[in-house]
């Protein structure tokens, strides 16, 4: 008898879970679909997979009434924001639920991502991570110059000057407001570094101009080899980068959006970490 009545308590355990898990819609927003944003998308699914996941593609434009339709019809309870475009879109339209963002680069210069709703994963790996790994192929360089454009990432070189200064390095930064003139500011300050270090700053490094091209053909031409901050690069000449793993980022991003729905964190309570 007592057996029998554990046994329905079990099922009844089971079926509150299953209850649980099936009410509760997870909705990844994307800014564009791509191999990465895929990537993600399956490194949710695998570290979740009772998940029930809603999927939305922005195509590259910035459509509210889109993300409107899509709240209204999924009613997601926590929303997975890949992509600047995404999130900001996002935010036009509701304001309240819970918002975990992935894939925005340089993710401190928008004020509009400090809100309570709104947890998530930066797209910059630890520089102490960077500069470790890179002194390991190229140990005798104790020294990179980082160009940046000024209005975009002042705040990561600063702080990744004193992260560097701490490891024994010399970090020179090297501002770039003109990304036509990157050469001639690389030379300026030539003879302060030994290797280069490329960050996403989204202003110098934009489609249109030929500032990646300059950047890697100085960096072969003067043999200073260059740390790029995605495995992309490499082909075109760079010398080195740590990349991220863009499932083990969906894993990371399930975990986080789990708490929020599950245990009832409260996305601010929940600190932006690196990838």
């Amino acid at each position: 008898m007592k057996f029998k009545y554990l046994h329905v308590i079990w099922l009844v355990l089971i079926c509150l879970s299953s209850f649980s898990e099936a009410g509760d819609t997870y909705g990844v927003i994307k800014s564009k679909s791509m191999i990465q944003t895929d990537e993600i998308t399956e490194g949710f699914r695998q570290s979740f997979p009772n998940a029930r996941l809603a999927v939305l593609d922005m195509d590259g434009k910035r459509e509210p009434a889109k993300i409107r339709d899509f709240l209204k019809r999924e009613k997601p309870s926590v929303i997975i924001c890949l992509g600047a475009l995404s999130v900001e879109t996002m935010l036009r339209v509701e304001k309240k639920i819970p918002v975990v963002f992935a894939m925005v680069i340089n993710y401190k210069r928008y004020s509009w991502l400090g809100k309570k709703n709104i947890t998530g994963v930066s797209m910059e790996i630890h520089p102490a991570s960077l500069f470790t790994q890179f002194r390991m192929l190229a140990p005798e360089v104790r020294s990179l110059g980082v160009p940046f454009h000024p209005d975009v990432s002042a705040h990561i070189v600063r702080e990744a000057a004193d992260v560097a200064r701490k490891m024994g390095m010399v970090l020179t930064k090297i501002p770039v407001r003109d990304p036509d003139r990157i050469k001639s500011e690389l030379s300026r300050y030539e003879k302060t570094y030994e290797g280069l270090w490329m960050i996403g700053d989204t202003k110098l490094y934009r489609i249109g101009t030929r500032t990646l091209f300059n950047l890697i053909e100085f960096s072969k031409k003067k043999r200073k080899p260059l740390l790029a901050f995605s495995e992309a690069f490499l082909k075109g000449g760079a010398f080195f980068s740590v990349s991220i793993n863009y499932r083990s980022l969906g894993s990371q991003l399930a975990m986080m959006s789990r708490r929020i729905v599950e245990n009832r964190v409260l996305p601010g309570d929940i600190r932006i970490g690196p990838p």
